[in-house]
């Protein structure tokens, strides 16, 4: 009876860690596979990935931003909308703060795509966090927070 009674809150703890770990199925259905996967990130050179990192140097010439591919529909097309958003810049010819920019695009299951940012300006060049975000037309979502800071 001792054995028994050390045995079943074993036993209990057993089925409610299988529980939640959704070890026997379940009635809701599996969330759809993403539309979206990030390839690689950090700073680049042109076309190649010079550096996997997220901290990025304040200096003009500096591209930074990730790679992606679209892996749904099979054999189609998405339609995408590209957001970036920085810790404000003052566009001199504007005569604002710009905080965020937005493009839109379609884009080919498969290749890979970029989406970038150079500091072609020095008034582009802001520290703080900018975020780099690609979504899909599905509502799936890549994106990546990078850090512009000021090098010494």
């Amino acid at each position: 009876m001792k054995r028994l009674s050390l045995v079943l809150p074993i036993l209990a703890l057993f089925l409610a860690s299988c529980s939640s770990l959704n070890i026997f199925g379940s009635d809701e259905p599996a969330p759809p596979p993403q539309t979206l996967e990030i390839v690689d990130f950090g700073i680049y050179d042109g076309n190649t990935l010079s550096l996997q990192t997220e901290s990025v140097p304040k200096k003009l010439g500096t591209t930074f931003g990730f790679r992606f591919v679209a892996k749904a529909p099979e054999g189609g097309q998405t339609a995408i909308r590209i957001i970036t958003t920085s810790p404000g810049m003052i566009n001199p010819a504007k005569k604002e703060v710009e905080f965020k920019a937005e493009t839109t695009d379609t884009i080919q299951v498969g290749p890979q795509y970029n989406c970038l940012f150079t500091f072609e300006q020095e008034w582009e060049m802001v520290s703080g966090d900018w975020t780099l975000e690609v979504v899909a037309a599905d509502g799936s979502t890549v994106k990546k927070t990078f850090q512009v800071y000021n090098p010494q």
